[in-house]
Protein backbone atom coordinates (compact mmCIF):
# COMPACT_ATOMS: atom_id res chain seq x y z
CA UNK A 1 0.00 0.00 0.00
CA UNK A 2 1.15 3.60 -0.60
CA UNK A 3 1.66 5.81 2.20
CA UNK A 4 -1.20 8.33 1.83
CA UNK A 5 0.07 12.11 1.71
CA UNK A 6 -0.67 14.96 3.73
CA UNK A 7 -2.28 18.18 2.35
CA UNK A 8 -2.87 21.58 3.23
CA UNK A 9 -6.06 23.82 2.86
CA UNK A 10 -5.63 24.24 -1.03
CA UNK A 11 -6.89 20.52 -2.51
CA UNK A 12 -4.10 18.85 -4.25
CA UNK A 13 -1.29 20.94 -2.73
CA UNK A 14 1.26 18.29 -1.42
CA UNK A 15 3.17 19.44 1.71
CA UNK A 16 6.47 19.44 1.93
CA UNK A 17 8.12 16.75 4.35
CA UNK A 18 9.67 18.92 6.44
CA UNK A 19 5.72 21.03 7.15
CA UNK A 20 3.73 17.55 7.15
CA UNK A 21 1.71 16.73 9.88
CA UNK A 22 3.52 15.11 13.07
CA UNK A 23 2.30 12.16 15.54
CA UNK A 24 -0.48 14.42 17.00
CA UNK A 25 -2.22 14.30 13.91
CA UNK A 26 -1.27 10.91 12.21
CA UNK A 27 -0.52 7.63 13.57
CA UNK A 28 1.41 5.61 10.92
CA UNK A 29 4.29 3.76 12.58
CA UNK A 30 4.42 0.06 12.80
CA UNK A 31 1.86 -0.93 15.63
CA UNK A 32 -0.46 -2.84 13.60
CA UNK A 33 -0.33 -5.82 10.07
CA UNK A 34 -1.10 -2.41 8.13
CA UNK A 35 0.26 0.52 9.30
CA UNK A 36 -2.48 2.57 7.91
CA UNK A 37 -5.43 0.85 9.20
CA UNK A 38 -7.49 3.37 11.77
CA UNK A 39 -6.66 6.15 9.55
CA UNK A 40 -9.65 7.72 7.41
CA UNK A 41 -9.28 10.00 5.11
CA UNK A 42 -12.70 12.05 3.58
CA UNK A 43 -12.84 14.74 0.76
CA UNK A 44 -14.86 17.02 3.33
CA UNK A 45 -12.17 17.02 5.75
CA UNK A 46 -9.48 18.41 3.05
CA UNK A 47 -11.70 21.07 2.10
CA UNK A 48 -12.22 22.03 5.80
CA UNK A 49 -8.76 22.23 6.25
CA UNK A 50 -8.82 19.61 8.60
CA UNK A 51 -5.90 17.57 9.35
CA UNK A 52 -6.05 13.51 9.64
CA UNK A 53 -8.01 11.47 11.81
CA UNK A 54 -7.26 8.93 13.89
CA UNK A 55 -9.69 6.76 14.94
CA UNK A 56 -7.71 3.59 15.96
CA UNK A 57 -5.17 4.07 18.58
CA UNK A 58 -2.16 1.82 19.48
CA UNK A 59 -2.72 -1.10 22.43
CA UNK A 60 -0.93 -0.74 24.77
CA UNK A 61 0.15 -3.43 27.67
CA UNK A 62 1.37 -3.27 31.32
CA UNK A 63 1.55 -0.73 33.73
CA UNK A 64 2.95 3.14 32.85
CA UNK A 65 6.41 3.74 34.26
CA UNK A 66 7.77 7.38 34.79
CA UNK A 67 9.85 9.14 33.23
CA UNK A 68 11.98 11.98 32.03
CA UNK A 69 13.14 13.42 28.22
CA UNK A 70 16.73 13.12 27.98
CA UNK A 71 16.47 13.57 23.62
CA UNK A 72 14.01 14.44 20.94
CA UNK A 73 13.80 13.79 17.19
CA UNK A 74 10.97 14.40 14.85
CA UNK A 75 8.99 10.89 15.46
CA UNK A 76 10.58 9.45 18.49
CA UNK A 77 12.34 10.20 21.65
CA UNK A 78 14.74 8.85 24.35
CA UNK A 79 13.68 9.20 27.93
CA UNK A 80 15.18 8.12 30.89
CA UNK A 81 12.92 5.70 33.58
CA UNK A 82 12.88 7.19 37.23
CA UNK A 83 11.11 4.82 39.54
CA UNK A 84 11.14 0.84 39.73
CA UNK A 85 13.53 -1.81 38.90
CA UNK A 86 14.17 0.24 35.71
CA UNK A 87 15.04 3.53 37.28
CA UNK A 88 18.37 4.86 35.13
CA UNK A 89 17.05 2.82 32.18
CA UNK A 90 17.30 5.12 28.71
CA UNK A 91 14.39 3.85 26.45
CA UNK A 92 13.44 5.11 23.10
CA UNK A 93 9.85 5.89 22.89
CA UNK A 94 7.05 6.60 20.19
CA UNK A 95 4.67 9.55 20.60
CA UNK A 96 1.08 8.41 21.20
CA UNK A 97 -1.12 10.17 19.60
CA UNK A 98 -3.37 11.13 22.50
CA UNK A 99 -0.60 13.61 22.89
CA UNK A 100 -1.64 17.16 21.87
CA UNK A 101 0.00 20.09 20.55
CA UNK A 102 -0.82 23.53 22.09
CA UNK A 103 0.68 26.44 21.83
CA UNK A 104 3.98 25.01 22.95
CA UNK A 105 6.12 22.11 20.90
CA UNK A 106 5.12 18.49 21.73
CA UNK A 107 8.09 17.42 23.49
CA UNK A 108 11.36 18.72 25.19
CA UNK A 109 14.02 17.47 26.67
CA UNK A 110 13.21 17.80 30.40
CA UNK A 111 9.43 16.90 30.11
CA UNK A 112 8.01 14.64 32.87
CA UNK A 113 5.47 12.20 31.87
CA UNK A 114 4.62 8.79 31.09
CA UNK A 115 5.63 5.58 28.84
CA UNK A 116 3.93 2.31 28.16
CA UNK A 117 5.52 -1.06 27.47
CA UNK A 118 3.72 -1.99 23.57
CA UNK A 119 2.37 -5.66 22.56
CA UNK A 120 5.42 -7.62 21.04
CA UNK A 121 8.49 -4.88 21.89
CA UNK A 122 8.90 -1.15 21.83
CA UNK A 123 7.55 1.47 24.07
CA UNK A 124 4.98 4.51 23.61
CA UNK A 125 4.98 8.32 25.07
CA UNK A 126 1.69 8.55 26.62
CA UNK A 127 1.37 11.24 28.64
CA UNK A 128 3.15 14.55 29.53
CA UNK A 129 3.58 16.75 32.67
CA UNK A 130 2.43 20.79 32.91
CA UNK A 131 5.84 21.94 32.44
CA UNK A 132 7.40 24.26 35.38
CA UNK A 133 9.41 25.96 33.86
CA UNK A 134 10.97 26.28 29.92
CA UNK A 135 13.81 27.59 27.90
CA UNK A 136 12.27 28.42 24.09
CA UNK A 137 12.39 30.16 20.84
CA UNK A 138 10.28 30.76 18.24
CA UNK A 139 9.10 28.49 15.56
CA UNK A 140 9.63 28.15 12.37
CA UNK A 141 7.96 30.36 9.52
CA UNK A 142 4.88 27.35 9.08
CA UNK A 143 4.65 27.33 12.63
CA UNK A 144 5.13 30.79 13.57
CA UNK A 145 2.10 29.97 15.90
CA UNK A 146 4.13 27.63 18.20
CA UNK A 147 6.61 28.52 20.80
CA UNK A 148 9.94 25.70 20.28
CA UNK A 149 10.37 24.53 23.96
CA UNK A 150 14.31 23.69 23.71
CA UNK A 151 14.48 22.47 27.48
CA UNK A 152 11.62 22.16 30.15
CA UNK A 153 11.28 21.97 33.75
CA UNK A 154 15.34 23.84 34.33
CA UNK A 155 15.99 25.16 37.92
CA UNK A 156 19.14 27.54 36.16
CA UNK A 157 19.80 28.75 33.36
CA UNK A 158 23.95 28.79 32.68
CA UNK A 159 24.52 31.96 30.46
CA UNK A 160 27.34 31.38 28.32
CA UNK A 161 29.71 34.42 27.27
CA UNK A 162 32.96 34.51 26.53
CA UNK A 163 35.81 37.68 26.88
CA UNK A 164 36.38 37.61 23.05
CA UNK A 165 36.34 35.56 20.40
CA UNK A 166 33.69 36.21 20.10
CA UNK A 167 33.50 39.40 21.09
CA UNK A 168 31.48 39.95 24.43
CA UNK A 169 28.03 41.52 24.03
CA UNK A 170 25.29 42.46 26.28
CA UNK A 171 22.67 42.91 24.26
CA UNK A 172 23.24 39.07 24.11
CA UNK A 173 23.64 38.80 27.71
CA UNK A 174 20.32 40.68 28.03
CA UNK A 175 18.05 39.03 25.63
CA UNK A 176 19.13 35.52 27.61
CA UNK A 177 18.43 37.11 30.53
CA UNK A 178 14.34 38.14 29.57
CA UNK A 179 13.95 34.57 28.60
CA UNK A 180 15.01 33.39 31.59
CA UNK A 181 12.55 35.47 33.83
CA UNK A 182 10.23 34.26 30.99
CA UNK A 183 10.43 31.02 31.39
CA UNK A 184 10.84 30.97 34.85
CA UNK A 185 14.61 30.13 35.52
CA UNK A 186 17.24 31.56 37.79
CA UNK A 187 19.85 32.77 35.54
CA UNK A 188 23.84 32.88 36.27
CA UNK A 189 25.80 34.19 33.63
CA UNK A 190 29.76 32.14 33.21
CA UNK A 191 31.97 34.51 31.68
CA UNK A 192 34.18 32.07 29.71
CA UNK A 193 37.57 32.00 27.96
CA UNK A 194 39.03 34.38 30.79
CA UNK A 195 42.73 33.13 30.28
CA UNK A 196 42.36 35.82 26.91
CA UNK A 197 43.10 39.23 28.07
CA UNK A 198 40.12 41.15 27.50
CA UNK A 199 38.18 41.79 30.50
CA UNK A 200 34.43 43.52 29.79
CA UNK A 201 32.32 45.29 32.05
CA UNK A 202 29.72 42.62 34.11
CA UNK A 203 29.12 45.30 37.11
CA UNK A 204 25.57 45.94 35.58
CA UNK A 205 24.88 42.45 36.36
CA UNK A 206 26.45 42.25 39.49
CA UNK A 207 24.15 45.39 41.03
CA UNK A 208 20.93 42.84 39.48
CA UNK A 209 21.98 40.40 41.83
CA UNK A 210 22.68 37.81 39.12
CA UNK A 211 26.31 35.56 39.81
CA UNK A 212 28.79 36.42 37.98
CA UNK A 213 31.81 33.73 37.28
CA UNK A 214 34.60 34.74 35.35
CA UNK A 215 36.26 31.35 34.71
CA UNK A 216 37.91 29.14 31.47
CA UNK A 217 37.13 26.16 30.07
CA UNK A 218 40.81 25.55 28.90
CA UNK A 219 42.06 26.21 31.73
CA UNK A 220 39.65 24.98 35.00
CA UNK A 221 39.50 28.41 36.25
CA UNK A 222 36.24 28.74 38.79
CA UNK A 223 34.64 25.68 37.46
CA UNK A 224 34.26 24.13 40.95
CA UNK A 225 32.12 26.75 41.61
CA UNK A 226 30.17 26.57 38.81
CA UNK A 227 29.82 22.81 39.95
CA UNK A 228 28.92 23.55 43.37
CA UNK A 229 26.21 26.09 41.42
CA UNK A 230 24.73 23.65 39.50
CA UNK A 231 24.97 20.38 42.06
CA UNK A 232 21.40 18.62 42.34
CA UNK A 233 20.05 20.89 39.58
CA UNK A 234 18.80 20.59 35.99
CA UNK A 235 20.31 23.45 34.18
CA UNK A 236 21.02 24.07 30.50
CA UNK A 237 23.88 26.29 28.92
CA UNK A 238 22.69 28.76 26.36
CA UNK A 239 24.61 31.09 24.53
CA UNK A 240 25.53 32.45 21.11
CA UNK A 241 27.50 29.72 18.76
CA UNK A 242 31.64 29.54 19.59
CA UNK A 243 31.28 30.71 23.48
CA UNK A 244 32.48 27.72 24.30
CA UNK A 245 29.57 25.32 25.58
CA UNK A 246 29.89 22.47 24.76
CA UNK A 247 33.88 22.81 25.94
CA UNK A 248 32.38 23.69 29.50
CA UNK A 249 30.27 20.60 29.04
CA UNK A 250 33.67 18.51 28.53
CA UNK A 251 35.53 20.14 30.94
CA UNK A 252 32.75 19.63 34.20
CA UNK A 253 31.40 16.13 32.81
CA UNK A 254 34.50 13.60 32.36
CA UNK A 255 33.62 11.07 29.68
CA UNK A 256 31.36 13.81 28.02
CA UNK A 257 32.08 14.25 23.93
CA UNK A 258 30.15 17.44 22.30
CA UNK A 259 31.90 18.22 19.73
CA UNK A 260 33.98 20.54 19.66
CA UNK A 261 34.89 23.27 16.75
CA UNK A 262 37.38 26.69 16.58
CA UNK A 263 36.21 29.97 15.99
CA UNK A 264 35.85 31.18 12.59
CA UNK A 265 39.32 33.37 12.19
CA UNK A 266 37.73 35.67 9.64
CA UNK A 267 34.77 37.24 11.33
CA UNK A 268 35.45 35.94 14.77
CA UNK A 269 32.03 34.30 15.43
CA UNK A 270 31.12 30.96 16.75
CA UNK A 271 30.44 27.62 14.61
CA UNK A 272 27.09 25.46 15.64
CA UNK A 273 28.43 22.31 17.29
CA UNK A 274 25.79 21.20 19.01
CA UNK A 275 22.32 20.39 16.72
CA UNK A 276 20.16 19.58 19.18
CA UNK A 277 19.67 19.47 23.28
CA UNK A 278 21.47 16.36 24.73
CA UNK A 279 21.53 15.98 28.62
CA UNK A 280 24.62 14.79 30.78
CA UNK A 281 25.24 13.56 34.33
CA UNK A 282 26.67 16.11 36.61
CA UNK A 283 28.99 14.37 39.07
CA UNK A 284 27.79 15.00 42.82
CA UNK A 285 24.22 15.41 41.11
CA UNK A 286 22.27 17.39 39.15
CA UNK A 287 21.95 17.10 34.97
CA UNK A 288 23.38 19.69 32.25
CA UNK A 289 21.14 19.98 29.07
CA UNK A 290 23.94 21.28 25.99
CA UNK A 291 21.47 23.38 23.82
CA UNK A 292 21.94 24.41 20.33
CA UNK A 293 23.08 27.82 19.87
CA UNK A 294 20.29 29.87 19.90
CA UNK A 295 19.88 33.23 17.97
CA UNK A 296 16.57 33.74 17.86
CA UNK A 297 14.60 33.67 21.47
CA UNK A 298 10.96 33.50 22.12
CA UNK A 299 10.38 37.46 23.16
CA UNK A 300 8.00 37.68 20.57
CA UNK A 301 5.34 36.85 22.81
CA UNK A 302 5.94 40.33 24.48
CA UNK A 303 4.03 43.69 23.69
CA UNK A 304 6.01 46.64 23.90
CA UNK A 305 4.95 47.34 27.32
CA UNK A 306 5.86 44.44 28.56
CA UNK A 307 9.49 44.57 27.90
CA UNK A 308 10.27 46.79 30.99
CA UNK A 309 8.43 44.30 33.35
CA UNK A 310 12.08 42.57 32.43
CA UNK A 311 14.54 44.83 33.23
CA UNK A 312 14.41 45.12 37.04
CA UNK A 313 16.16 48.65 37.30
CA UNK A 314 13.63 49.72 35.00
CA UNK A 315 10.53 48.52 37.66
CA UNK A 316 12.42 50.55 40.56
CA UNK A 317 11.35 53.83 38.52
CA UNK A 318 8.08 52.48 37.42
CA UNK A 319 4.88 55.75 37.76
CA UNK A 320 8.13 57.88 38.07
CA UNK A 321 8.48 59.06 34.48
CA UNK A 322 6.16 61.99 33.36
CA UNK A 323 3.52 59.58 31.05
CA UNK A 324 1.94 56.68 32.43
CA UNK A 325 2.59 55.01 29.18
CA UNK A 326 6.08 55.97 29.00
CA UNK A 327 8.02 53.28 27.24
CA UNK A 328 11.76 55.19 27.55
CA UNK A 329 12.42 56.52 24.17
CA UNK A 330 11.94 59.97 23.43
CA UNK A 331 9.50 60.54 25.91
CA UNK A 332 10.47 63.77 28.05
CA UNK A 333 11.01 63.56 31.66
CA UNK A 334 11.63 60.59 31.32
CA UNK A 335 13.07 58.93 34.88
CA UNK A 336 14.48 55.60 33.49
CA UNK A 337 16.81 57.79 30.66
CA UNK A 338 17.31 59.90 33.29
CA UNK A 339 18.73 57.45 35.76
CA UNK A 340 21.05 56.29 32.68
CA UNK A 341 22.51 60.20 32.65
CA UNK A 342 23.09 59.96 36.41
CA UNK A 343 24.89 57.47 36.20
CA UNK A 344 22.60 54.70 38.19
CA UNK A 345 21.35 52.87 35.25
CA UNK A 346 23.81 51.13 32.54
CA UNK A 347 23.89 52.85 29.35
CA UNK A 348 24.35 49.27 27.40
CA UNK A 349 21.06 48.59 29.80
CA UNK A 350 18.83 50.51 28.02
CA UNK A 351 20.66 50.32 24.65
CA UNK A 352 19.57 46.33 24.88
CA UNK A 353 16.47 47.37 26.22
CA UNK A 354 15.77 49.62 22.38
CA UNK A 355 17.26 46.63 20.45
CA UNK A 356 14.35 44.39 21.71
CA UNK A 357 11.71 46.78 20.73
CA UNK A 358 13.37 47.28 17.71
CA UNK A 359 12.99 43.65 16.95
CA UNK A 360 9.92 43.28 18.26
CA UNK A 361 8.81 46.12 15.46
CA UNK A 362 10.02 43.63 12.90
CA UNK A 363 7.94 40.77 14.33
Amino acid sequence: MEEPEEFDRRPGRRLARSRRSDPEVVWREGFAEDPHSGIQRRRELLRGGAKVRVEKLPDVAGDPLSCVVVSVSRRSCAVEILGGDSTGSVLECAYSPRLRLGRESLVAVGDRGSVHPMPGSGWLLTSLEPRRTRLSRPGPDARDHLDMVVAANLDTLVIVASVERPVFHPRFVDRFLVTAQLGGVEPVLFLNKSDLPASPDTGMYERLGIPVLRGSAATGERLDELRSILRGKWSAFAGNSGVGKSSLVRALVPGALPEVTEVRHKDGRGRHTTTRAQVYHLPGGGRIVDTPGIRELALHRLDRSEVQWYFPEFLERLGTCRFNDCIHLQEPDCAVRLAVDRGEIHPERLASYHRILESLDRT
